[in-house]
């Protein structure tokens, strides 16, 4: 699915980062769905920055593939041309409140140090061209950049790998994202493994980073004291950029305490924790260990065992959540509006979930996750927008954010926003890797999809 993808790439950029020192119906299709109007009596009258009688500037945040490709396998070229495919469409019906999207393009380069970076861009979009929103990818993982635009200059920012800090920190229904926090993912996993009762029965241990140790006493305590399980010991490692010596060092300790204290299962947390490099090592002194891992990060490590042809695969079995598969989203109303629009508006074909469409230098071209950020972006500030009514600010947006429940989001089922839920994404299900699933090893669904807001 489209999040997946994105957040593959954007692990990669983490880590960059760290070693710099710094993922049917065609008429039904198109009909607007926003959640109730906020055009109600106390509605405050005045427009925003970047609202006028006729229209609304945004911003476009773009990552510079070029600057990162020798760091990924995936690069997104003409990712302006995607998104204005879907502006245009938005603004051939009429626009929002018969206001037209005009946007204006950025690009950044992630690596610490260099320029443009997001900070510039935030100060481009909201100082310079006085935009009322921005949206796109906009990488920061210090979440300065983001505050610069949301808590800082008081725009709206609708982007991807936002964590609750983050927030937190912006002024609320400001900072908002399709996808889902680490930390309410984290809830969802250990709500569905109550629900299942997977782990009964087993001593359960914990391996974090130092940055996720808070995680352990504010989310996986209080849920393992509900499952009624005993606890074993808890591993933090030290990992610092790309060296992770030391870590290796205290994880062999802690693997010889788990098997003194017999521990049946194992919840890692963090991208860097769950890399192979500790997993084969868990795996290979605790074979029979059940691991759960709060990210989905490892699955292109995971494929790497198949399309290698090991003999085994320690992530086989690993446990996770999952949404849809991006096969099943297809089959949907808003992945086929998505790839519909696309192709109306430029004449080209959109690429299937699993189709590898070849790029220059040996990349991959990631149309297809271009196609579903674009659409999902642009769709989530129109439905709002839209359900803001024609005194479209902050105060009115807030007011329908906070009113808004379900809404229709291009790369998941269920979602909703309310007030302090400014995640969107409610579409999980209990999956583990499974080396047998297609050509490369994919999820296996333990349980049925479901809509994770109602538990």
């Amino acid at each position: 699915m489209t999040q997946r993808r994105l957040l593959g790439v954007l692990v990669v950029l983490a880590l960059v980062a760290s070693a710099c020192g710094g993922s049917g119906d065609d008429s039904a299709g198109d009909e607007r769905r926003p959640g109730t109007s906020v055009e109600a009596a106390g509605q405050a009258t005045e427009v925003g920055v970047g609202v006028d009688d006729d229209s609304i500037a945004i911003g476009v945040s773009l990552v510079d593939f070029e600057c990162i490709q020798d760091f990924v396998d995936e690069i997104r070229l003409d990712q302006e041309a995607v998104y204005q495919a879907f502006i245009d469409d938005v603004n051939e019906q009429g626009g929002v409140n018969g206001r037209m999207l005009e946007p204006t393009f950025y690009t950044h380069c992630p690596i610490p140090g260099s320029e443009p970076s997001s900070l510039t861009t935030c100060t481009a979009a909201t100082e310079d061209d006085q935009v009322f929103a921005i949206v796109g990818q906009f990488v920061d993982f210090t979440g300065d950049a983001q505050l610069c635009v949301t808590r800082d200059h008081e725009r709206i920012l609708i982007t991807h790998m936002l964590t609750q800090a983050m927030i937190d920190d912006a002024p609320p229904g400001l900072l908002l994202t399709p996808d889902i926090t680490a930390d309410r993912r984290l809830q969802v996993i250990l709500t569905l493994l109550r629900t299942e009762g997977t782990l009964d029965g087993k001593k359960v241990a914990v391996l974090a980073e130092s940055n996720s140790e808070s995680r352990i006493g504010e989310t996986i305590e209080p849920e393992l004291e509900q499952m009624d399980v005993e606890r074993g010991s808890d591993g933090i490692l030290t990992i610092t950029g790309t060296d992770t010596s030391a870590a290796q060092s205290q994880l062999d300790a802690f693997i010889e305490r788990w098997k003194d204290e017999a521990v049946g299962a194992l919840i890692i947390l963090g991208q860097t924790t769950a890399a192979k490099q500790f997993v084969e090592k868990i795996k290979a002194e605790l074979p029979d260990l059940v691991i759960v891992v709060d990210n989905t990060s490892w699955i292109e490590q995971a494929q790497d065992y198949v399309v290698n042809g090991a003999p085994t695969n320690p992530y086989e079995g690993v446990i996770t959540a999952e949404g849809e598969t991006g096969d099943e989203h297809m089959q949907g109303e808003e992945g086929q509006r998505c790839h519909r629009i696309y192709e109306e508006q430029t004449g080209n074909d959109a690429p299937g979930p699993n189709d590898v469409v070849p790029g220059p230098n040996g990349k991959r071209l990631g149309l297809y996750g271009s196609i579903g950020d674009a659409c999902v972006e642009i769709t989530m500030f129109v439905d709002i927008a839209s359900a803001v009514g024609p005194n479209l600010n902050n105060d009115n947006w807030r007011a329908a954010v906070d009113g808004m429940g379900p809404l229709r989001i291009a790369s998941t089922k269920y979602a909703s926003l309310g007030p302090g839920k400014y995640d969107a994404d409610d579409t999980y299900r209990i999956v583990a890797f499974d080396s047998s699933v297609g050509e490369e090893g994919d999820w296996r669904a333990v349980t049925e999809v479901m809509n994770v807001a109602e538990l």
